[in-house]
């Protein structure tokens, strides 16, 4: 039975997060501020369409309003393979611009990666170099570039558009977009931005039948990881609701993903990947295999293997641990659900602190001076817990950065308020 809250909705603008079990509905009143909001386990026997409608119109909303605004992590994440001259230019250039837009980049591979087993991508997305005619390293390369060592669903070249016809004589179902590295070793423009959140509706509509919502929802659907970066930018700018320190990080647990949003400031200086395209200054990574649901399994495989988990275990449980670790390492503990939250706060700072992850920079812990927790992996947790994982990982008592758990979930409240106009100028 839906609960309305006893408040004036008419004047309110409208959000819609359809998750993998939950749909949450939001009411956004002046000065992007939540009057109210509600949570709803999915319908999957009415399906999302029928669903969403239903709630709006529970609430006397027609989805032709204009100020019904919707975003989906519904599909998990469009998932993006990246080719490239060089892992460190025009592969992280490419990289950056994926995860901006919502997708979780699954590999970078430069053209002479040897043959291997690879995951399949939603789209195989191929550049390099500047847009110049003198490019015979990578005319060589596209000329011997094997197709049929990747497994995808839709083909992008985002290179050296000098070379963009030889690609496409070899490859006629190739889309092609402007490069994103233009003229010069400066990523300007938002190409390949726009064609992956373009992708990702496709994928939705295709996959979770969200088709229908399109032409009745004025604002599109955009994926959430996007609408959350656009709500930390917004923060960290001071044009938010919500009180931000910088430099800090955002981390968004969820079941099947961790993202982590940060400030580029943080960023070591001698860290061998670094964020080549970020917008107002901070950028995103998501951890596949870290998830508090569908992530579980290797969520804890991960940990039985980390060797600072009995560290981590005495910063998180009460008590003598000896026995728990010891079930652990074997496999046979079960744990709560705050454990599983911090589990994943952990490995994702822990990773971060290293550079462990393919693109993935390192940073210095120590010196973030707020963190923010979001997402349903996180509404478990208590702040002490969070303060101590984080200061387990900094390696140092004196990091106490401001701990922020949003259990409201403002933090997509924001980055669905954005203005188009707003959202162009933050993403340019």
């Amino acid at each position: 039975m839906t609960q309305h809250p006893n408040v004036d909705l008419s004047s309110a603008q409208v959000a819609v997060d359809i998750g993998s079990t939950i749909v949450k509905l939001a009411f956004i009143g002046k000065d992007d501020n939540l009057v109210a909001q509600q949570f709803y386990p999915r319908d999957f026997e009415a399906g999302i369409v029928r669903q969403v409608e239903s709630l709006l119109g529970s609430f006397g909303i027609s989805p032709d309003r204009s100020e019904v605004r919707v975003c989906s992590s519904a599909n998990g994440g469009l998932r993006v393979g990246i080719v490239c001259l060089t892992k460190h230019f025009s592969g992280a250039a490419l990289r950056d611009q994926v995860l901006l837009a919502g997708a979780n980049p699954i590999f970078v591979h430069n053209f002479d990666e040897a043959a291997k087993e690879v995951s399949y991508a939603d789209i195989l997305l191929v550049g390099g170099g500047i847009n110049c005619k003198d490019a015979a390293p990578l005319e060589r390369r596209l000329a011997d570039f094997l197709l049929e060592k990747y497994r995808y669903g839709a083909l992008v070249f985002a290179g050296n558009g000098c070379l963009a016809d030889l690609f496409c004589r070899r490859f006629p179902s190739a889309l092609v977009v402007p490069n994103p590295l233009a003229k010069q070793l400066v990523s300007t423009t938002t190409s390949v931005f726009e064609v992956v959140r373009r992708a990702y509706l496709d994928d939705l509509v295709y996959k979770e039948g969200i088709s229908e919502l399109q032409d009745k929802l004025s604002s599109g659907i955009r994926p959430t990881p996007e609408v959350v970066n656009l709500g930390f930018q917004r923060a960290v700018l001071g044009r938010s609701n919500l009180g931000v320190l910088a430099p800090c990080v955002l981390l968004d647990i969820g079941g099947a993903t961790t993202d982590l949003h940060y400030t580029v400031e943080i960023v070591k200086d001698n860290s061998g990947a670094k964020p080549f395209w970020a917008a107002g200054s901070v950028s995103r990574y998501v951890f596949t295999d870290l998830g508090i649901v569908a992530s579980r399994d290797t969520l804890l495989l991960q940990l039985r293997s980390h060797p600072r988990l009995y560290e981590f275990l005495r910063e998180v449980l009460p008590g003598d641990i000896t026995e728990t670790y010891q079930l652990f390492r074997e496999g046979e503990y079960q744990p709560p659900a705050d454990l599983l939250g911090c589990g994943c706060l952990f490995l994702a700072l822990d990773r971060f602190a290293r550079g462990r992850g393919p693109g993935l920079p390192s940073g210095n812990i120590a010196q973030i001076a707020q963190v923010i927790l979001t997402g349903g992996g996180a509404q478990a947790l208590s702040e002490d817990g969070i303060a101590r994982v984080v200061s387990l990982v900094a390696s140092t008592k004196s990091s106490k950065p401001v701990i922020l758990i949003d259990r409201r979930y403002q933090m997509w409240v924001e980055g669905i308020a954005f203005s188009d106009q707003a959202v162009a100028a933050a993403t340019a």
